[in-house]
Order: C-alpha cells, then structure tokens, then sequence
C-alpha cells in the first residue's frame, strides 16, 4: 500500500490535493472578520519555545487573514513592541491606496483608551486601522483621573474586570470566527485567563473557534479542559492561591458566575471536541493536529480550510 507523501511543509498531501480541486473556488474571506486571542505565556521556555516564536505564529496568521481579504480583530493596549504594535506594521503593509477598507481593527477599552493619544489616532489611521473603544459598561464609574491599582485594590480589579469582560463580550458578536494561541494562565486582570474568557464568549455566540494549542498557554489548558481532562490550572485551589484573590472573589461571586472555576468548567464542557469541529468546520482529526502543532505552514493551512467555509 502507498503511503501518503508529506511535502516540506509539514501538510499531508491528501490535503495538499483537495485544496488544488477547490481551487476554481474563491479563496477569498470577503471581509469577514476574524478575532485573533494571543499573549505570551508562562508555559514557552517549558517547551522550547521564545517569545518570538509566538511572534513569528500570531503576525503570519493575521498576515494571511489579511491576505485573503479578511479584517483582523484585535483587543490589545499600546505596549511598546506588543501584538499591537505588530499587527499594525503588517496592516500598514498590505493596505491598498485605493482601498478604503480597513483590514485591521484594534479594540480599546478603559483603561487602555487613555493610551489613544492624537499621534496614536493618526499613525492608526495612516495605516487604514480602525479604533474601536468600547464604553465604560453601566455596572462601574470610572473616574479618568484616578491612579488604578487591580492588583491591590478589589474594587479597582473590578472595575478592569467588567471593561474587559465588556470589550470581550462585544468583539465576541462582532466576529465571524476566533483563533486563539497561547495565553497567561496567571498573572492576568480579568475575572479569568483572558484568552479563556474571550473563548467562552465566543462559543456562546455559537461562532467558530480554532484552538492552536502547540504554543501552550491558557489555550492549551482549555483544550485539555474540553477534553474532559483533570486542569490543574483552571481550578479555584490553584487561582485564588492568595488572600487579595480570595477576597475578590467573595467580591465579585455574586457579580460574575465564571470566578467560580467549577462554574466555568461546567459551561466549557459543552463545548466539546465534536462541537468545536462542527461549529470550525474541521474534522475531529484536524482539530487534533491544530492542538498539538507548532509547524506554521500546517497551522495556516488548517486555519485557512477551516475559515474559508464561514
């Protein structure tokens, strides 16, 4: 019996065949937006990896959204050489004169808005990226003047807690598809990891996920999570390890039901493996190798198939 031959890309070539059949097909994503969900994490040195690495990953997927003719979505703040930063040299690259399309929108909510300086509005739109600051949600007041500080202050955590949870709610609807790579699963200043948090939006809006895992993070612990498996990570025990964390969440218990980690266990555990196939459109099979792979070339081809059936 043949074996099937695998090209230098790392994508088998069964796959490489059935993309040439659909090739009179438009390859186009037609303006459809796709969400990026991506940070650094603690998890890179433990497998070998650099933050360039995770770099190298998250600039060619939004570079081939792009591409296609997709927009890409991002909520990030203004830190010097961050995904922001990245993403919006490569919008810079690929816009068009004529075009007025913007291929890249980035989402502010307090108190990364503050950091939206008129510079920062020009140099955005100089490059065709769209701002999109969401509102303050009604649950807090915000004072601009006040010096914030979440890691100390419960109140003040809550308060980054609901603009963030805000932001993530609205880029969930906003979205025709979400990817997510890496991820903290500590250290972060939203109710729960954030790249979690913006995955349980999102499949609750029933939008397609596409979970790229090789790069660990929160991303590989929410797909060992969907798998039924024991996530030491996404426990309360290992969250709320301090007195401030366990005070806050008393705090917020009766304000947010996913502080309770079981809670949240629960509801992503609706979501699994075959769900998330039947919403991406990928196989069980592909889903698998998108959860373990760190090949780019295997990673955008999945990715591609799959958001190029939305």
């Amino acid at each position: 019996m043949k074996k099937n031959k695998i090209d230098i890309s790392g994508v088998d070539s069964d796959l490489i065949s059935q993309e040439k059949k659909q090739s009179k097909k438009s390859k186009i994503l037609n303006n459809k937006k796709i969400a990026i969900s991506v940070s650094i994490n603690e998890d890179l040195e433990k497998i070998g990896l650099s933050e360039q690495h995770l770099n190298d990953i998250s600039i060619e997927i939004a570079r081939y959204i792009i591409a296609n003719d997709g927009t890409a979505l991002y909520g990030g703040d203004l830190r010097e050489n961050g995904f922001t930063y990245y993403f919006s040299e490569l919008s810079n690259q690929y816009k068009k004169t004529n075009d007025k399309n913007f291929k890249f929108v980035n989402y502010f909510v307090f108190p990364n808005t503050k950091r939206l300086t008129r510079d920062v509005r020009i140099d955005f739109h100089s490059k065709q990226i769209k701002i999109k600051e969401i509102s303050v949600p009604k649950t807090v007041s915000i004072d601009e003047q006040k010096e914030y500080k979440p890691a100390n202050c419960i109140e003040d955590r809550y308060s980054f807690c609901e603009c963030f949870k805000e932001m993530r709610i609205q880029m969930a609807k906003d979205c025709s598809a979400r990817i997510l790579v890496g991820g903290k699963s500590t250290n972060y200043l939203g109710y729960i990891p954030g790249v979690i948090e913006e995955a349980l939006y999102t499949l609750k809006e029933n939008k397609p996920l596409f979970l790229v895992g090789g790069f660990g993070g929160a991303t590989e612990k929410l797909i060992n999570l969907i798998k039924g498996n024991v996530v030491e990570e996404l426990t309360n025990d290992f969250q709320y390890k301090t007195e401030f964390l366990r005070e806050f969440k008393n705090y917020v218990n009766s304000k947010c039901d996913y502080t309770d980690f079981d809670l949240l266990k629960t509801e992503l555990s609706k979501f699994d493996v075959k769900k998330i196939s039947e919403l991406n459109g990928l196989s069980i099979e592909e889903n698998e190798i998108l959860f373990s792979s760190k090949n780019i070339h295997q990673i955008l081809y999945l990715l591609m198939k799959g958001l190029k059936k939305l």
